[in-house]
């Protein structure tokens, strides 16, 4: 009796590893497809590298256009000549004497900003 349950044992580890055929430089998507695909293998099993794989399947939506009334040509143009107006002198320069600013506040605790 041993002899046949080891030999019945050997037949099903046969079948488990022929329904994973997999060549030795196969890559782990390959496996997660070989798992999912095998009707063998228990629902669950396979629900879990299908889901696994999926983000390596199929693109995942996202807006990839960026919509403007300008194309980038116009606005290089644009730009262009705006720089050429401030190099000749025509275009408008701040005065820095003529901007007001305030002093920043200081990144590090100080007890004047501490609330009681």
């Amino acid at each position: 009796m041993t002899e046949t349950v080891g030999a019945v044992l050997d037949r099903i580890e046969a079948q488990q590893v022929n329904t994973l055929q997999l060549k030795p430089d196969a890559m782990s998507l390959d496996l997660l497809r070989a798992v999912y695909r095998s009707p063998d293998i228990p629902l669950a099993v396979r629900i879990r590298a299908a889901v696994a794989a999926l983000p390596h399947e199929v693109p995942r939506l996202a807006v990839t256009a960026l919509v403007s009334d300008q194309s980038f040509a116009e606005l290089l143009e644009r730009r262009l000549k705006h720089l050429s107006e401030i190099e000749n002198g025509n275009g408008k320069i701040i005065d820095r004497a003529a901007v007001e600013t305030t002093k920043p506040i200081p990144r590090l605790a100080d007890r004047r900003y501490r609330r009681l």
